[in-house]
């Protein structure tokens, strides 16, 4: 008989495959001279068939926030993205792709998509929403301790969804 998972184990595991999925990552955006973070922002920008005001891509970004002018300035640098000022409010900043930008996505989005059905096409259709339902059961866990200081949070269920609308 099997011993009984402690949730200490459960803890251990999803941050072996959250090592592993970083790895991952790293590895693939590298070879293209980008980080996850970088592709996060030329996706948004591509998939939103427009320019995007900086504080709405700031808002579906799937990374840390604190950094991400850091990783813009580099981005402009590179010449992958443009910064312009809002047509209508001199306060706020609207970002485009650039030619090589979009070129570069172009290059690189079928390949995510084809690692990212590899990775998670290997999970059987009958697990996936059990799976979908436990990672919200975590989500739901980890967002308790916000809510509780007043910051109101969308679930994890909420959260796909307006991620997949700008799609």
């Amino acid at each position: 008989m099997k011993p009984e998972s402690t949730p200490h184990d459960l803890l251990v595991a999803f941050l072996l495959v959250q090592n592993a999925l970083d790895r991952r990552s790293e590895s693939f955006f590298q070879s293209f001279g980008l980080t996850g973070a970088q592709f996060n922002i030329l996706n948004l920008l591509a998939v939103s068939k427009g320019p995007l005001d900086q504080l709405t891509l700031t808002e579906r970004l799937l990374v840390g926030k604190s950094s991400i002018s850091i990783v813009l300035n580099r981005m402009v640098k590179a010449g992958l993205i443009e910064r312009r000022e809002h047509p209508r409010d001199r306060r706020r900043v609207v970002l485009t792709l650039t030619r090589q930008g979009l070129s570069l996505w172009r290059k690189i989005s079928p390949l995510y998509k084809k690692g990212v059905q590899e990775i998670f096409g290997s999970l059987p259709k009958k697990y996936r929403r059990p799976f979908l339902d436990n990672l919200e059961t975590l989500f739901g866990a980890l967002k308790q301790n916000s809510e509780s200081q007043g910051t109101p949070s969308l679930t994890l269920r909420e959260t796909l969804h307006q991620l997949s609308s700008t799609a």
